[in-house]
């Protein structure tokens, strides 16, 4: 911000100065050759006036414009023309050569028809006049070189210079100060609002004196209030249902382990106490999502799956199936391990359930991440269902007394229609996209396969050593 602030008002003054400076300067040339002009015809007034009262014209040509010759330096060389035609003349004075005359003769031109000739070219002034001494007409020829007029340049150009100068750095200044009392305030919001992202509700945004960022910094700390509060609401409630879970759980374990004492099947308590166990893992993982997320977790995807699919393949063979691993080396992903192990958990169980033969879950590395994919060789997902996948489904109320209820949306298990019905696919879904990945079909039929994309886990660069 304080770049493009900066950037802006520079360029500002640039047109500024462009739009303004250059036409001044421009004016005030011309008006400095103007102005040199009129001094040069006044001094030549001031001669003819001079040559008028001495000049006889019984006299010599040289006795006649004597009078000049106290008037001619270096700078101001003066030359007289005797009108010999209507447009003609001839030089007379000063005799000798004439190398001090300028290739052009437009102002002896204009003389030439009674008028005042001024002309300006080639670093030379020249001012012409009509002289009339008895019958004889003449033309005084006034020149001077643009030093003068140069030097007057040359400063006007260094003034502008430096005012542009100026101006280019006291704006600089103010847009550098106006950059930092407008950039400070929403960096100070930005690091509150960072460490409202980390988890931090008691970040508060500094008061900076500017109505616009006190009133978002006002509500990002009433955010703050409110996320705090609800946030503890949410950890209440799942301390609460963490207990209220848990002790039925643990009831059922000792019904357990009475009925082993009993003489009960040992592979079905065995089974039962599994199913427990799993339960009382989903419940943990869940009651955890629940949490705020602590900073950015990095995970092994290829050990989590390995973990998982221990109490999958006991399942699966129960039905007189497989579940096979294919794990590649990958990078660690950036994600929590109870989200990733729910949602990998909502896949096997979709597989198990409405798929057939061998479950593949494949682990391999993409650009910029990790893919999981989970298949199997069933008949696949219908080409009506596709659509809808990731969609919360019609659902199915538990058979009463009087048969099967009417379709409502309620916490009930999904109708399964000759193949994949999606169970708890919307939940893995959002899962997933809550830590920056997706979900994905990748084959609809035959033998259905999504896969779940995670960001890869780059470790931050190493600080550079102090120079």
């Amino acid at each position: 911000m304080r770049q493009r602030l900066l950037q802006s008002t520079l360029l500002a003054v640039g047109v500024a100065v462009a739009l303004l400076g250059l036409p001044l300067l421009l004016a005030f040339e011309q008006l400095a050759e103007q102005e040199q002009l009129a001094e040069l015809e006044e001094q030549s007034d001031a001669l003819l006036t001079a040559i008028e009262q001495v000049s006889d014209p019984g006299l010599p040509l040289d006795q006649r414009f004597a009078v000049l010759r106290e008037y001619r330096t270096p700078e101001r060389r003066l030359t007289v023309f005797r009108r010999v035609g209507p447009t003609e003349y001839a030089r007379v004075w000063p005799p000798g050569d004439g190398g001090d005359h300028p290739r052009f003769d437009d102002d002896l031109e204009q003389a030439a028809r009674g008028d005042v000739g001024r002309v300006y070219r080639d670093g030379t002034f020249a001012v012409s006049v009509p002289v009339a001494i008895g019958e004889e007409e003449f033309l005084l020829r006034v020149l001077r070189d643009d030093e003068e007029l140069h030097g007057q340049i040359v400063r006007a150009r260094l003034s502008l210079l430096v005012l542009a100068l100026v101006s280019f750095g006291a704006a600089g200044m103010a847009a550098l100060w106006q950059g930092k009392r407008f950039a400070v305030p929403l960096e100070h919001l930005a690091v509150s609002a960072r460490r409202l992202g980390e988890g931090d509700f008691s970040a508060r945004a500094p008061r900076s004196g500017l109505p616009e960022p006190d009133e978002v910094a006002a509500a990002l700390d009433s955010t703050a209030d409110r996320l705090a509060v609800m946030l503890e609401r949410s950890r209440s409630f799942s301390a609460d249902a963490s207990h209220q879970l848990r002790t039925p759980l643990t009831a059922l374990r000792l019904d357990l382990e009475a009925l082993e004492a009993a003489g009960a099947d040992p592979a079905l308590v065995a089974a039962a106490v599994s199913e427990a166990d799993r339960l009382e893992a989903t419940i943990a993982e869940l009651l955890a999502l629940a949490e705020a997320p602590h900073g950015e977790e990095s995970l092994d995807v290829t050990e989590l799956v390995a973990q998982r699919l221990d109490a999958w393949r006991s399942l699966a063979r129960a039905q007189g199936r497989e579940v096979v691993l294919d794990a590649a080396p990958v990078p660690p992903v950036r994600a929590r391990g109870a989200a990733l192990g729910q949602s990998l958990q909502v896949l096997l169980d979709n597989a198990l359930e409405y798929g057939a033969g061998t479950i593949t879950v494949s682990v391999a590395h993409v650009a910029g991440g990790v893919r999981v994919c989970v298949g199997d060789e069933g008949p696949g997902i219908p080409e009506d269902r596709e659509a809808t996948l990731f969609r919360p489904t019609g659902l199915l109320r538990a058979p009463t007394a009087g048969g099967w209820g009417r379709r409502t949306v309620t916490a009930a298990r999904p109708v399964a229609v000759n193949g994949h019905a999606g169970r708890g696919l919307p939940l893995a879904r959002s899962l997933v996209e809550a830590e920056g990945g997706r979900l994905i079909l990748e084959r609809a039929r035959p033998g259905a396969v999504l896969c779940l994309l995670l960001p890869a886990h780059l470790p931050e660069p190493p600080p550079a050593a102090p120079a």
